[in-house]
């Protein structure tokens, strides 16, 4: 399936070779005032069509802010491939599906990626709308043999790719570090979950993102992750998925504005 997609795709990029893939999370869009060279239905692509289903459990839907579309754009003479929207653990799909799209920018030849995502913030310095460069994580989303809750007695796992440091470094005053908890969802988190997160030095937490960032290590990608905080918890706020979208669709500006410094 991943050839039969490469095949179509390397197809529709005809001599265009992209050079930079963006994975984006709920409600992030990027390059909103550019006209992509093509789009593409997931569905349409062969490692994302729908597998007959071995019981009767039902797929969940799509989630809202997530268009599920894959796009070429050609920024500052840069192509960039776009996945507009990813698959998550909480809505059954397995650790190869939530990761496929890191393997096939790889076996599209692109050699840097940026992922982004929509964050409830844990840092209380931290506001509605900052952008954070992940600079490390804590997997609390993969189960080992000795249990998902052994991620607590390790130390978060520090990001040393070259645009990550690249980012810190030429962007430090326009953007937040800090260190990204993975949690499956779909919940939200508890204040006791909150308290705990924030005692093992997490700044935000999210229920995607890990995946990907541990594949684009695995494939030897240049890859950084950033972090849109669209809430910031106190023990009086009820989050919502309609409040997460509103709040990234208010960051979009200044996360586009990023990315663009970033293309050279």
């Amino acid at each position: 399936m991943f050839k039969k997609t490469k095949d179509l795709l390397l197809k529709k990029c005809g001599k265009i070779k992209p050079q930079l893939a963006i994975i984006t999370g709920s409600g992030v869009k990027v390059f909103p005032d550019n006209e992509p060279v093509f789009e593409i239905s997931y569905t349409e692509l062969p490692i994302y069509k729908k597998k007959p289903q071995a019981t009767s459990h039902k797929p969940s839907a799509n989630i809202i802010g997530h268009e599920n579309k894959l796009k070429l754009y050609k920024i500052k003479n840069k192509a960039i491939l776009v996945f507009s929207g990813r698959k998550h653990l909480y809505q059954g799909a397995n650790i190869f599906e939530v990761s496929a799209n890191v393997k096939l920018a790889s076996m599209l030849g692109i050699k840097e990626l940026i992922i982004t995502n929509a964050a409830g913030g844990l840092n209380p310095k931290f506001k509605a709308g900052d952008l954070m460069l992940i600079t490390g994580f804590i997997d609390l989303m993969q189960p080992t043999e000795r249990g998902v809750l052994s991620a607590i007695m390790q130390p978060p796992k520090l990001i040393e790719a070259k645009l990550t440091k690249k980012i810190k470094v030429k962007l430090k005053s326009k953007i937040r570090n800090g260190i990204y908890a993975g949690v499956i969802g779909p919940t939200y988190e508890t204040y006791s979950e909150v308290k705990l997160l924030q005692k093992l030095k997490a700044s935000a937490v999210g229920m995607s993102t890990i995946p990907e960032l541990i594949a684009a290590k695995s494939f030897g990608l240049d890859f950084a992750g950033i972090s849109i905080i669209s809430n910031v918890w106190n023990n009086k706020h009820k989050p919502s998925h309609k409040e997460v979208v509103r709040q990234v669709n208010m960051a979009n500006e200044k996360l586009n504005d990023l990315i663009s410094s970033v293309i050279v």
